[in-house]
């Protein structure tokens, strides 16, 4: 390996260690890497004044500057990993609601690494992002999150509920930020409610970055917890057993597809199938039992049942005659 090539992967695995860890001492990465102090000093110089990496030095510490972008390096895919690169893309186009530029520019970068058969399909998908509403706040709010989100920093946050018109404001330390058929979302420690809560993307009116990094805890212990619910959106204490028979008439649509971690499918001797959930909240899965008409019966709880039974009752009476 010529000394030209050791200093290209000594810079590379530089940038990974940043991007990983968010900030690390000289020595840290002297350490880790297994070169001196001094070689290692020279490599950080190199990032930022031949390749324009965006550091900054505090508390002895190197780190990436705050909101700045790090390229990474190129990606190859093989023919089938592209398309499951494509198949990924149209299933966000679906539940998207808003341009995302940040999304959009992603995408086009992946466009022109695909193969040309696959660009043009990525493309044409990218045309369609660029065809959604914009929403300056919205896009401000996602960008800001993600940074505190990125390097276990601290924001604060005003938000509305949809249940309330005031807005009110709380510290947030963000441990999970995921996207869902409902929309975009951050979990996280709230100062105000003095624990864990999710905070929908639409409702934050306004985001600052605080000075203060924060420790997260067991983000796979909270994100099993969001995987419990129908939507994965939704934490609860209770646990609600979900009893719902469908029709022969849609009995192989529930078949052929993986609806919830829980689910267990029973056939039933008219041709129908019974299905069986556990979840924590009956927030997300009631509308999702409305939109089988009456193609689905909910046999419990007796709650969920009562529920679908009168939304369905006025439902009916919008179209009775006079």
């Amino acid at each position: 390996m010529t000394e030209q090539t050791r200093r290209a992967t000594r810079l590379m695995r530089i940038r990974d260690v940043l991007s990983r860890r968010g900030s690390v001492s000289a020595a840290q990465l002297a350490d880790e890497l297994g070169y001196s102090q001094r070689t290692i000093q020279r490599d950080i110089s190199a990032l930022e004044s031949e390749l324009g990496v965006p550091l900054v030095f505090e508390a002895r510490r190197w780190k990436l500057m705050p909101g700045a972008s790090m390229v990474f390096g190129p990606v190859r895919l093989t023919l089938q990993e592209a398309r499951a690169v494509y198949f990924a893309t149209r299933l966000m186009l679906r539940s998207a609601d808003e341009r995302d530029p940040d999304g959009i520019s992603a995408l086009e970068k992946v466009a022109e690494a695909l193969p040309p058969g696959l660009a043009a399909h990525m493309q044409r998908a990218v045309t369609e992002y660029g065809q959604l509403p914009a929403n300056t706040r919205y896009i401000e709010t996602l960008r800001r999150l993600t940074e505190a989100w990125a390097s276990n920093r601290t924001a604060t946050i005003t938000y509305r509920s949809a249940n309330s018109a005031n807005a009110r404001t709380t510290e947030l330390d963000p441990y999970i930020l995921d996207h869902a058929q409902s929309g975009t979302y951050v979990v996280g420690f709230s100062s105000e409610h003095k624990e864990v809560r999710i905070f929908k993307l639409d409702r934050i009116l306004d985001v600052d970055l605080t000075q203060h990094d924060f420790e997260p805890p067991d983000v796979e212990h909270i994100a099993q917890q969001l995987r419990r619910s129908w939507g994965g959106v939704v934490f609860g204490e209770v646990e609600f057993e979900v009893i719902i028979e469908f029709t022969p008439a849609v009995a192989s649509r529930i078949r052929e597809s993986y609806w919830h971690p829980s689910q267990q499918l029973e056939p039933l001797d008219n041709g129908g199938v019974r299905m069986k959930v556990s979840l924590p909240s009956l927030l997300e899965i009631t509308p999702w039992v409305r939109g089988w008409g009456p193609e689905a019966v909910v046999i419990a709880p007796p709650e969920l049942r009562h529920e679908i039974a009168n939304s369905m009752a006025a439902a009916a009476a919008n179209y009775q005659s006079a």
